[in-house]
């Protein structure tokens, strides 16, 4: 049961850190962080609408913190940020896949869209 629980808290250090590099990341590029949710899908950030290019850093910023963090040597970490980094980079309804998509679609001048509220 112990172990149990030390592997659930791996997962959950894991997703915290994955929000902060979002929040980390927002503050290093002056978009405002509104709040830090949490809801049935996990912790998520609200945070002012930024340029495009701006979403797209702080989108990017969670998975490469879980992509980083699997470099920690100790295997049950490594595989909660690898679970965190393929759940969070597939193009699932508001998933960090999602906005990344989004923002590489403006980008590319081919598409537009209301980034208000964003949650990263």
């Amino acid at each position: 049961m112990l172990e149990l629980c030390g592997v659930w808290g791996l997962g959950v250090l894991a997703m915290v850190m994955h929000e902060a590099g979002h929040v980390l990341a927002a503050l290093a590029i002056g978009v405002k962080v509104k709040r830090v949710d949490l809801h049935w899908r996990g912790l998520c950030i609200v945070r002012e609408t930024g340029t495009t290019a701006q979403n797209l850093a702080v989108s990017l910023a969670g998975p490469m913190t879980n992509l980083v963090l699997m470099l920690v040597p100790s295997t049950p970490f490594r595989l909660a940020n690898l679970l965190l980094l393929i759940v969070n980079l597939a193009p699932v309804r508001n998933s960090d896949g999602d906005r990344i998509l989004r923002c590489l679609w403006q980008l590319r001048g081919q598409g537009t869209g209301n980034m208000d509220q964003v949650r990263g």
